[in-house]
């Protein structure tokens, strides 16, 4: 390709830079954290003005920001702060124009105009945000942080996602969300262009403060090539930078759990919520140092808070407290104003005492521990010419576990689960002492460095592209043994209870385990404490939005990820690669966003879960040696036979290194989407738009233990403790996952003071046979590819609904805006919420293997028991719910711009007492 332009040969040579960069030590770009506005200028007759200068002003931009239309009309402006703006467009011989519109995160505002031969300029004032699902072929939504804090909801990142379409918190673990029938531990949230996800469970770490928060845009389907490391969509946020302004905000949230009725269990148990307000303080200050060159961000967030909650089960009362501080600094400055540069730091320490685990029951469990986190970003972007725009950006997010667990090394004081096997006693409860070990301290990091660039082509045939390539390197670091216990044992034991299943305790209120010989089962945990992972992911990608006139729009992308991991105890890596392509197509029928159709293909490559990857290194997967107990029957904490480990023969060992294996070209699930959406305006005032959204999943990662595999010969400290069967991790077909759903957004002003927005998602299909991850287990291998002889799939691991299958989910909220003049402004916040029955499926845990099974074993040494089937997956329904949350904010302006407020919140209003909990575990009855 020859150009005459200087700057158009300047950006290949960047463009060729940025990849020999990569190959010698690669940037990383993940995501958009701007907006761009493009357009055209056009004169009335309709021809295109070269040559026209458009300039744009907004509060969120550093000083005033131009460029010129290219020979067809066209322009474009990027890395733009979202935010309001004014555009002026100017030529000579033609009046001035000026627009004014809002450009949300990460989206593409397009503006056309049409200059007139006169005299005098216009001004026009232009609301084309209300339209922004429409002229984009992705999927999603857009939450500024003013539109959260006027509804009765929780600010949190998660839960912000949860208010968009195309997703559900119907989740294994708190604070995960699951995108298109997706894993709920694969999505990306980002903070400022940062992943800050948990390194396991997915979901994001509390580095941000709420009221910093920007806005949030959620991504579900259609998603571009500039995100990656993922198979489910992207939660995208941003927190504010100042402004030439001084600003701030000081916020005291006040909550009290006796304003929070006792659920029936609750009732049941006698317990009574304590009365005790809570409070958390909040704030922020922004403004400039120096005005259009350099402004500072600074917030705060105290939080101190104790609720009476109940264990499960024994309905024993216990205090459940939280001390959570945050702080947040950040700078912004100008070297002029096409180069920016940008700093932040933020550091949070939460201070906790609570149950070591969910499923615990037993106030001998509760812990105190801590979770120190720190996040620093650095940033650069600059117009490197009217065509050229580069961004590059490093990160460290550091996170890490203390005191989380026990401290006795006394054998007695190891955890116990029950087995479920006796009546009324349930599956996976816990007690006796804390799961995990203090000891035992747990790190989970990521490094990011970052650095794309962006070249805007226009041509009067082939239309305007705008063109983006980017590198990035992702580094994910584990460091620690994940020991599960501070003995190195537990105990799966079910406890003492009456015939009504309630549960019995000794004099001094300790629950009584049962020691039954083949029933009662002893773990020994051996973890390598202070051992490190890095799975380190490299990406290339290439984006292309271009457009054919008025009514053709395109995405071509691709990405390209390498994947490799290394442990310090020497287990064998991994190294993969992945090309996953982009692609969308749009025809716009009115040629200005009154109707237009969209249809996307893309393939999303999974993230690496070290759960699954890591399962031949002991790097947070410590050996496991299970043994049966065969010694005398007998209760309680002081039978010493129960505590003899004599007494327990070896049935299951599981060794990285030794009997569990990784295979090499190990690839991560691939996900392959298809989605056709229509959507227009509905006048000057809304939109609607509706979305058929279809995903299928292949190359699973399984472990496979079949008798081809072998066994391998342990030992341990000397001690040989027999063979046991090999187990691969490898990619398969053999399990299935598919997703079909419609879904339906629209927004519509009804008054300059009423808005009412909404959507409607129904899951036509979210079905398959490898749900892949249960709670407080992400990255959960299957029994898919074990013992193909003797399991089958009607009965070991049918197909059906999997556990987040919700077929209907619905959200309606409505604001309106009242002034009162000198007494102030109110703001009434209505939400509505429908979910409809989650699933369960009819199962049975812990079941022995039939005789006709054991008949049909070619000689397997680690057969224990299964997990049994009565019909379908995803069999059982609970019921619907729905909720009204209401929220009423009162302002008064007191002096100049200081305006204090008040919000009192509604939540779970009109409506029926929502479902709490559920136990959905079987017992089988063979008589």
């Amino acid at each position: 390709m020859v150009r005459s332009r200087k700057g158009s040969a300047r950006a290949w040579l960047g463009l060729a830079a940025l990849v020999a960069s990569w190959s010698a030590g690669p940037l990383a770009a993940q995501g958009t954290q701007s907006a761009v506005l493009t357009g055209s200028v056009r004169a009335s007759d309709g021809q295109a003005l070269p040559g026209a200068t458009i300039a744009v002003t907004s509060p969120a931009l550093q000083g005033e920001r131009t460029t010129v239309s290219e020979s067809n009309g066209s322009y474009i402006l990027r890395g733009l702060p979202p935010g309001p703006y004014k555009v002026r467009f100017s030529l000579a011989g033609f009046a001035d124009a000026e627009r004014s519109l809002a450009v949300a995160l990460g989206s593409t505002a397009d503006l056309d105009v049409a200059l007139s031969v006169a005299t005098v300029s216009e001004t026009v004032t232009v609301t084309a945000d209300v339209a922004a699902p429409v002229n984009t072929s992705q999927v999603g939504a857009n939450y500024t942080g003013r539109s959260v804090d006027t509804l009765a909801m929780n600010r949190t990142l998660d839960a912000i996602a949860e208010l968009a379409p195309g997703l559900t918190n119907n989740t294994p673990s708190a604070g995960q969300v699951t995108i298109s029938g997706a894993f709920a531990y694969d999505n990306v949230f980002l903070l400022d262009g940062v992943e800050i996800n948990d390194n396991l469970f997915g979901d994001p770490n509390d580095l941000y403060i709420e009221d910093s928060i920007e806005e949030t845009q959620v991504l579900t389907s259609g998603i571009t090539a500039e995100y990656g490391r993922f198979s489910g969509g992207v939660i995208n946020a941003i927190t504010k930078r100042g402004g030439n302004d001084f600003s701030g905000t000081f916020r005291t949230d006040l909550t009290n759990p006796s304003w929070t009725k006792e659920t029936p269990f609750e009732v049941s148990n006698g317990v009574e919520h304590r009365n005790d307000v809570n409070k958390t303080f909040s704030a922020t200050l922004g403004g400039p140092l120096v005005k259009d060159r350099l402004w500072f961000f600074a917030a705060g967030r105290y939080r101190s808070a104790t609720v009476t909650d109940q264990f499960d089960e024994t309905g024993i009362a216990f205090d459940n407290s939280e001390t959570d501080k945050r702080f947040e600094a950040k700078l912004t400055g100008n070297i002029d104003p096409d180069h920016t540069l940008q700093a932040q730091w933020t550091r949070n320490r939460t201070d906790q005492h609570r149950p070591a685990l969910d499923a615990s029951i037993d106030p001998r469990t509760i812990i105190d521990p801590s979770t120190p986190m720190d996040l620093f970003v650095a940033k650069y972007t600059g117009v490197l010419s009217p065509k050229l725009f580069a961004e590059a950006q490093y990160s460290a997010k550091n996170f890490g576990f203390r005191n989380a667990g026990g401290v006795s090394t006394s054998l007695v004081d190891s955890p116990f689960l029950t087995n479920g096997e006796l009546p009324g006693v349930p599956p996976g409860a816990q007690y006796n002492a804390p799961y995990f070990d203090s000891t035992d301290p747990e790190d989970r990091n990521n490094r990011q460095i970052t650095g794309s660039l962006s070249y805007f082509l226009a041509t009067s045939g082939a239309g305007s592209h705008d063109l983006k390539i980017g590198a990035e390197q992702f580094t994910s670091i584990q460091t620690g043994g994940n020991s599960q216990s501070s003995t190195g044992y537990d105990f799966r034991a079910d406890y003492l209870a009456n015939a009504q299943g309630i549960p019995q305790y000794t004099s001094d209120g300790r629950l009584i385990p049962l020691f039954i010989p083949f029933s009662t089962i002893n773990v020994n945990w051996i973890a390598s404490r202070g051992v490190e992972s890095d799975i380190r992911t490299r990406s290339l990608y290439v984006n292309d939005r271009f457009s054919l006139g008025r009514h053709w729009f395109f995405n071509l992308g691709a990405r390209y990820e390498h994947t490799s991991n290394e442990s310090s105890d020497g287990a064998p890596g991994i190294a993969s690669s992945a090309l996953v392509p982009r692609l969308a197509a749009g025809y716009d029928v009115t040629g200005d966003g009154g109707l237009r159709f969209d249809v996307t293909y893309a393939h999303y490559a999974g993230r690496y879960n070290q759960n699954l990857v890591g399962s031949g290194s002991s790097v947070a997967n410590p050996s496991i040696v299970a043994g049966v107990y065969v010694g005398p029957e007998g209760q309680g904490l002081d039978f010493a036979p129960g505590f003899d480990l004599s007494n327990y023969i070896p049935f299951f060992g599981s060794f990285p290194r030794e009997n569990v294996r990784v295979d090499g070209d190990l690839r991560s699930p691939l996900t392959r989407e298809f989605t056709a959406s229509v959507g227009g305006r509905l006048g000057h005032e809304g939109y609607a738009k509706a979305v058929y959204t279809h995903r299928t999943t292949s190359d699973f990662i399984d472990d496979f233990i079949t008798f081809d595999n072998g066994s391998t010969i342990v030992e341990v400290e000397g001690e040989e403790l027999g063979p046991f069967d090999n187990i691969v991790y490898r990619n398969s077909d053999l399990p299935e996952r598919a997703y079909d759903a419609l879904q339906f957004q629209a927004s519509y002003r009804l008054s300059d003071h009423w808005q009412l927005t909404g959507h409607y998602t129904v899951q036509l299909k979210n079905d398959g046979n490898y749900e892949g991850e249960s709670g407080n287990r992400p990255g959960l291998p299957t029994v898919i590819g074990d013992y193909p002889e003797i399991l089958v799939p009607e009965r070991n691991f049918p197909t059906g609904r999997l556990d987040d299958f919700q077929r209907h989910k619905a959200r309606v909220w409505t604001n309106y805006d009242l002034s009162l003049g000198k007494a102030g402004a109110l703001n009434l916040g209505l939400l509505w919420r429908y979910d409809s029955a989650l699933t369960y499926s009819l199962v049975a845990a812990d079941v022995d293997f039939s005789d006709v099974q054991l008949s049909r074993d070619p000689g397997y040494f680690s057969l224990d028991t299964q997990s049994l089937y009565f019909g379908e997956r995803g069999a059982g329904s609970f019921n619907g719910a729905h909720r009204f949350d209401a929220a009423l904010n009162y302002d008064v302006p007191i002096y100049r711009s200081l305006r204090p407020w008040l919000m009192p919140e509604l939540r779970t209003v009109f409506t029926d007492p929502p479902l709490a909990g559920f136990n959905p575990s079987s017992t089988p009855d063979f008589d």
